[in-house]
């Protein structure tokens, strides 16, 4: 049986179909459509028939994408979100904190709502937690034109009754309003859940429609198999999942092209460059594996409690702006997949980072629509100083990953990347270009694992430790075998476990964190 991979990139859609082999058969690319599934169609729809195989023989669908990133970076369909906070007292803390104001002008009302526990789970009093405050804020929701809800409650990694109770009257007023819940995104750390879960309502809408328009597609393609979609740790999530957390497929892209990037070069430790249309994202592979962040994390710099892969990004890409605005050269906002209609190489007016590798080395990129003539009106000085700052960055961030005691070979790969091999690496530096380069991150997608994991705070009451953990053991792989995995397949990843002894009363409590990843098979 055979798989499709499906990579959806700010400038460009590939799918690829590879068999049981892991031999790739047939790719193709596709300029991103502004709705992605038009892409997404004509890209499936162009590898099946270059394979020339029957829509029956592909076993699974695996679909990465770099839209949700994307619009962090550049804010589109994002949601108008109301925070609710269960807390003991009224939090001084300015919800936000740390958000690009951007992002922060999505926060539209904050409700701080007192919790009637204490953190052992001891009711204060008999009073209903909701009739009264909620009142308000039911009310307030459809005048204030709220589009999705965050619901973070101070003791939910011990008790989430409360978080859930707040979404069942929500629900019963506004079924379809998309709910987080922050006892579902991470457990310990106040600031850092509540960013996770503030980010995950804000990005509630951007990839709702597009994946039910996705399952749609599939459809029309008469594939009658699963699909799922690739998250931040590089393991598969549903598409339902995947809409409900849209903040676990963040990485989706960058973890991908990690896991493509080592396939084709045959590398398992190494540096990995992606140059894409819209940013140029930089990470590692240990041992066959992309490298993910251990504790908090960031996004945008805000402080999260997600796992991510660990990368260095720059937030510009091969259609990306350039301005020179008083001497002062800039790089701003991309126009991705539009480069080909407005990039001054294909006949446009817009100044792109492409254009400026173009004007400098005119054999750094080939398309045949190229009409280099068409660049005589940039500045040469100009375009090496763009070309200057996205060198000195780049190789920032590289040293960033490199190893101590071991220098790792850099891997550069993505549509983007032709620029930089060559132009910006000396022919001393251990760097490899790898056939396939173009299409390594719809390549990636089909060979990515399974996983599950709980991240939750647990009260021992009478149980031992080891009896806590064998619970959360069966807990996941009850959870990875309805995802369809094979029972002898699945393996430990880690076993992770900070006990809370300062805490007063009865028991200590203890939290175990396990992830398990399952390798899909055939």
């Amino acid at each position: 049986m055979m798989r499709l991979g499906i990579d959806v990139g700010g400038t460009n859609t590939d799918a690829v179909i590879v068999n049981a082999d892991g031999k790739l058969l047939s790719w193709a690319k596709q300029l991103t459509s502004e709705d992605i599934v038009t892409a997404i169609y004509q890209a499936a729809d162009t590898a099946l028939m270059e394979a020339n195989i029957s829509p029956k023989k592909i076993s699974g669908v695996f679909l990465g994408t770099t839209h949700v990133l994307n619009a962090l970076y550049h804010p589109g369909q994002l949601a108008k979100t109301a925070l609710i906070r269960i807390v003991k007292h009224p939090s001084a803390i300015v919800p936000g904190l740390y958000w690009p104001e951007h992002l922060k002008a999505y926060i539209k009302k904050v409700y701080q709502l007192r919790t009637n526990y204490s953190y052992t789970g001891k009711l204060k009093n008999e009073a209903s937690l909701i009739d009264v405050q909620l009142k308000e804020m039911l009310a307030e929701i459809e005048s204030e034109g709220i589009e999705s809800i965050c619901i973070v409650g101070a003791f939910s990694p011990l008790y989430e009754s409360e978080e859930l109770e707040i979404k069942r009257r929500i629900k019963n007023i506004y079924p379809d309003l998309p709910i987080t819940m922050s006892h579902e995104i991470g457990s310990t750390g106040f600031l850092e859940r509540e960013n996770a879960s503030l980010l995950n309502a804000v990005l509630s809408l951007v990839i709702r429609e597009a994946m039910l328009s996705v399952t749609e597609v599939f459809k029309r393609l008469k594939l009658e198999c699963p699909y799922w979609l690739t998250q931040n740790d590089g393991s598969l999530m549903e598409i339902n999942e995947a809409m409900n957390f849209p903040i676990l497929t963040i990485g989706s892209g960058v973890t991908n092209s990690l896991r493509g990037a080592a396939k084709l070069s045959q590398l398992d430790r190494c540096i990995v460059v992606d140059v894409g249309g819209s940013t140029i994202d930089i990470g590692r592979m240990m041992n066959g594996q992309p490298e993910a962040t251990s504790g908090p994390s960031t996004i945008l710099d805000i402080p999260v409690n997600v796992r991510m892969p660990k990368t260095e990004s720059l937030a510009y890409g091969g259609g990306s702006l350039i301005s020179n605005k008083r001497d002062v050269i800039k790089i701003e906002a991309t126009i991705a997949s539009d480069i080909e209609r407005e990039g001054m190489a294909w006949g446009g007016k817009s100044w792109t980072l492409t254009d400026s590798f173009l004007k400098v080395f005119s054999e750094s990129f080939k398309d045949e629509k190229i009409e280099l003539v068409l660049l005589d009106k940039l500045s040469a000085d100009d375009c090496y100083k763009v070309i200057h700052t996205v060198s000195k960055e780049l190789k920032d961030r590289i040293a960033r990953l490199q190893l101590r005691n071991e220098e790792l070979p850099v891997v550069v790969v993505g549509g983007g990347s032709p620029m930089l091999v060559g132009n910006i690496f000396s022919k001393y530096d251990k760097v490899a270009h790898p056939a396939g380069y173009h299409i390594c991150n719809a390549l990636g997608a089909c060979f990515a694992p399974l996983s599950a994991e709980i991240d939750k705070v647990f009260w021992l009451h009478h149980k031992t430790k080891e009896e806590i953990i064998t619970q959360a053991k069966e807990m996941i792989i009850a959870e990875l075998l309805s995802k369809g995995a094979s029972e002898n397949s699945i393996r430990i990843s880690a076993v992770e476990e900070f006990p809370f002894d300062y805490l007063k009363g009865s028991y200590k409590t203890e939290n175990k964190r396990t992830r398990r990843n399952v390798n899909l098979t055939s």
